[in-house]
């Protein structure tokens, strides 16, 4: 387990019930809330700087990276050429999610981990709207 995972489950653990608990709630909300805002923000950056692309979150292996369109079609090449099937599907699939992400709103974000791989269009500037989108996707 990585490091930022064993941390993660920390901050989600609570021996509190009650009031505090939901104090405690609150907080780890508006935490998880500030967290993902300032994503975006470098996110919004990586488009400014290197146009359409994802902000890639690599669980695996404790990465973070803005991969540009650009960047994502040079390692589709270098995977069909290994002939990495699991690895070119993953990069057909985010290249079109850039290419059909509404840029003018979302920025994209990209989480890999053992659980497998899942890129969210998260409105920029809107953190709170955001973690809703992603904490419904997890429950859902």
């Amino acid at each position: 387990m990585s490091r930022r995972t064993d941390l993660l489950q920390q901050l989600l653990q609570s021996d509190k019930f009650g009031e505090e608990k939901e104090n405690e709630q609150k907080f780890l909300a508006a935490t998880a809330e500030l967290i993902l805002t300032d994503l975006i923000n470098v996110a919004m950056n990586g488009v400014e700087s290197k146009g359409a692309g994802s902000l890639v979150l690599n669980l695996v292996n404790d990465s973070t990276t803005y991969m540009s369109g650009h960047d994502v079609e040079i390692d589709l090449v270098a995977a069909e050429r290994e002939e990495d099937t699991e690895i070119v599907e993953f990069l057909r699939s985010l290249l079109q999610e850039i290419d059909e992400n509404d840029w003018s709103k979302n920025v994209l974000i990209t989480l890999i981990s053992d659980a497998g791989t899942r890129t969210f269009s998260l409105e920029a500037g809107g953190g709170q709207e955001s973690l809703r989108a992603i904490t419904a996707e997890f429950s859902g």
